[in-house]
Formats: C-alpha cells, sequence, structure tokens
C-alpha cells in the first residue's frame, strides 16, 4: 500500500490554488491508498476556508485523506490549547518555522505539549534558512522524546542524520529530498525511519516537468532505496 506522509492542499506561493477535488483526482489516478495531507492556506485566509477544503478533501478522497493540522503562532494566540481548531479528527501537526516559530521557545513548545498530549506526530519544516535547519531543532527533538517527529526534507542532511541517531523518535521523509541524500541516510543504517513524502503538489510551482510524472520518479527511486511507507 502507497501510503504518503507528505501532501498539501489550497494556496500556494505565486497565487497557484491547488483544489480539494483536483488533489483527490490525482491521488486516486497516482494509486495512493493514503496520503496524509494540510493546507498551505493557514495562516492567509479565516480558518473557516481552510475547515472547508479539510473536510471536502477527506470527502473527495472516500477517506483515504488523513489531515494534520497545520498551526500558526497566531492560532496558539487565538487558542492556548488549540481546541476551537480541533474540529474533526486529525492525524498530526504541521509546523513551518517560518512563519515565526522560535526553535525552541515558548510557542513551538506549547505546540509540541499539545501534540504530545494528543498523542500526535509533529510535521516540522526544515530547510537551509538559520532559523529552520534541522539542528536547531535538536533540543526539542530531545525534551520530547515521547512524540514522533518528522524533521521534513532532512535539511541540511549532516543535521538531520545526527538528530536521527540521538533520538529514536525522529523521523525524516523524502519531500524534494535528493537521491544521494537518501543514499546517505540508507548508509548510516537510519533507512527504516525515512517516510515517503511527495509535498505533492508543490513541485508544480519549481519544476517543468508535469507533477504526476515527477511523483511516479519519486515513487521509483525511494522503493529501490527501501523507504518504509508506514510507522
Amino acid at each position: 500500500m502507497l501510503t504518503d506522509y507528505h501532501v498539501h492542499v489550497g494556496f500556494f506561493n505565486g497565487g497557484l490554488y491547488f483544489s480539494p477535488e483536483e488533489i483527490a483526482r490525482d491521488m486516486k489516478a497516482l494509486k495512493v491508498e493514503r496520503y496524509y495531507f494540510s493546507s498551505t492556506s493557514t495562516g492567509s485566509v479565516p480558518f473557516n476556508f481552510v475547515r472547508r477544503e479539510i473536510e471536502e478533501l477527506v470527502n473527495f478522497s472516500e477517506g483515504n485523506a488523513k489531515p494534520f493540522l497545520w498551526v500558526s503562532p497566531g492560532m496558539l494566540q487565538h487558542s492556548k490549547n488549540l481546541k476551537c481548531y480541533f474540529f474533526r479528527e486529525f492525524y498530526g501537526i504541521k509546523l513551518h518555522g517560518l512563519q515565526g516559530w522560535q526553535p525552541y521557545g515558548k510557542g513551538i513548545r506549547r505546540a509540541f505539549s499539545i501534540a504530545r498530549d494528543k498523542n500526535l506526530p509533529v510535521l516540522l519544516h526544515t530547510g537551509e534558512h538559520e532559523i529552520c535547519r534541522a539542528g536547531v531543532y535538536r533540543k526539542i527533538c530531545c525534551e520530547f522524546h515521547d512524540v514522533k517527529i518528522i524533521l521534513a526534507h532532512g535539511r541540511p542532511i549532516s543535521e538531520t542524520v545526527e538528530i536521527m541517531k540521538e533520538c529514536p523518535n525522529v523521523y525524516t521523509d523524502t519531500a524534494f529530498m535528493p537521491k544521494i541524500n537518501i543514499k546517505i541516510i540508507k548508509n548510516a543504517g537510519l533507512i527504516q525511519r525515512v517516510l515517503f513524502g511527495s509535498d505533492f503538489p508543490v513541485m508544480q510551482y519549481f519544476f517543468k516537468t508535469p507533477r504526476r510524472q515527477y511523483y511516479r520518479k519519486r515513487v521509483k527511486i525511494c522503493e529501490e532505496l527501501g523507504v518504509i511507507k508506514h510507522f
């Protein structure tokens, strides 16, 4: 069964909009039987719009789409325990450092506490920007050792490998991860904690290759390298 741990719906850079209906249609065509998604619209539109996107994608997918709640700092300011945002069952929490989270600040620690209380994994964006490099999250990954944490993208790869070696609760995903980086993790003996994630359909913003074609190529690469599809 093909499971994707990193899918999106909603608005993205450059005015792109990926609707619930088209995401469900693409995932079905790509034979993805289960996918975990969050809304990139979060923080840029009223939450009622995000809520509608989530419900529509779950319905269009006939239950194959499993939502993560994308949490922004402003949401915590509005609701200390995020209670008003958990309008349905969620399967994880998504945090993006470039939205203003401090790597070990009060806000992000509160978000992690909520994830722990609800027994939810945290999908944590990593990148080359100094505020969201994998290494800056070492302390919070160690403290919340009972929370499953996915370092999305695994950037930089050296820091990702170091944290994964130190913290058995930490995973990474293959979203925009170069093949060589997947091999580095495999050679480090950590391939069993690499999850298949695509960031679908965001690749459309960066590449000319049709997104379904890009997706199939990524699936093939990950299958060859033994990436797992589940926790």
